[in-house]
């Protein structure tokens, strides 16, 4: 018999990672139709994609085969052995696909602000992002040696683990307010409506329940660290705990995709019958920004938002 909780982990690995993929998928046709070529933001959401479909293939493996969602007090040396070793390389996989979705989206706005100040900005934060996945992994690596200690009962890391997890939650968190944050002066320098200005915002913060799944993730690392620190807790309370944590991780990496993707669906959502409300709306906005981006192109010290609409090859400061 399986818990409740393994089924639970299982489904998910089932569904979130189909909706992230499909959400790739339409990526990729929105640009056939551009007939643009692919970015480097392109490739860097589907090696998002990939580490994240690989996390969810582990749990889901996991779940059926290695007791995760089980209760801790129930399972015998062997299995809490493949159990460790499921977390201990889903946690390295996890976050790479946290890391890949930042990149992606820091280059996908260098592709369409095309100010100096914004750029280096992005390239700054593209440089520290990298080097936080880079420390995140060699830590979690080495966070018990030797590495198989990790999955060695009776043997203790080689750091507060429970501490590293959870500051690394916090950080994340950190990291995808401020990328989400990065449009938003640009946006407020835009000469159209407010009303515009807010739905250009609603855009490019579609990835605001990311930013939710990270701060559960948080809360459920926390209540881990706790139980690592010695506070009294049953074993079903930190199963519970423990695959929550899973499930959420799972949540974000694949929701975070999906987020990722959406600001580059506007020719799907032109071919798509729309009511012709809507249809005046969005046509109205791309017209806007376009004679905003047209009029600023040459000018290195204005901010410029170039519709996701237009080849980005017509415009020579679009590289």
């Amino acid at each position: 018999m399986y818990s409740s909780y393994s089924v639970a982990a299982a489904v998910c690995s089932c569904f979130f990672p189909a909706f992230a993929a499909t959400a790739v998928a339409t990526r990729f046709r929105a640009r056939m139709v551009q007939k643009l070529k692919l970015g480097l933001d392109d490739w860097l959401i589907l090696s998002a994609l990939v580490f994240a479909f690989s996390y969810c293939c582990i749990v889901l493996y996991g779940s059926f085969r290695a007791s995760i969602g089980q209760d801790l007090s129930t399972i015998n040396p062997v299995d809490y052995t493949n159990y460790q070793k499921h977390l201990y390389f889903g946690v390295i996989i996890a976050h790479l696909s946290y890391g890949f979705v930042k990149l992606s989206v820091l280059q996908f706005y260098k592709r369409i602000f095309t100010t100096l100040a914004f750029r280096l900005w992005a390239n700054a934060m593209f440089a520290f992002v990298c080097l936080f996945m880079l420390s995140a992994t060699i830590t979690q690596i080495f966070s018990a040696w030797p590495i198989s200690n990790w999955w060695t009962l009776g043997k203790n890391y080689t750091i507060n683990y429970g501490a590293f997890i959870t500051s690394f939650a916090a950080i994340d968190l950190l990291l995808d307010v401020i990328i989400l944050s990065m449009p938003l002066p640009v946006i407020r320098n835009l000469h159209v409506t407010t009303r515009k200005k807010i739905l250009i915002m609603g855009i490019f913060w579609m990835g605001f329940f990311c930013v939710v799944a990270t701060a559960v993730r948080l809360y459920f690392g926390y209540q881990l660290s706790l139980a690592g620190a010695g506070k009294p807790v049953s074993d079903d309370e930190f199963s519970y705990v423990s695959v929550n944590n899973i499930i959420w991780a799972e949540i974000e990496s694949c929701c975070s995709v999906v987020a990722a993707c959406l600001p580059t669906y506007g020719p799907i959502m032109r071919s798509l019958a729309m009511p012709s409300f809507m249809k005046t709306s969005i046509q109205s906005l791309l017209n806007s920004l376009k004679r905003k981006s047209t009029d600023r192109t040459s000018s290195s010290n204005t901010n410029v938002w170039f519709p996701l609409s237009d080849d980005r090859l017509k415009f020579t400061s679009v590289k």
